[in-house]
């Protein structure tokens, strides 16, 4: 928490944990697709890595990016 005020830390630490979430709700589905036969297994983790990570990842990249440069 150092160099930050409450607000900021306090709006990372939610978008930390909605990423989280996200990526765990993501996989589970797929997870459930594949099992299903909707998706193969190769399927299912490009549908997971480009839909289930990245979004979270660039947001939190972006954050980063945003903070780092005000």
């Amino acid at each position: 928490m150092r160099g930050k005020s409450r607000g900021e830390w306090r709006i990372e630490t939610f978008a930390l944990a909605i990423a989280v979430l996200w990526m765990l709700a993501l996989q589970l589905i797929c997870v459930v697709l594949w099992d299903s036969g909707w998706l193969t297994r190769q399927g299912a983790l490009v549908h997971w890595l480009l839909v289930g990570v990245m979004p979270p990842a660039l947001a939190l990249w972006q954050l980063e990016a945003r903070r780092s440069a005000a």
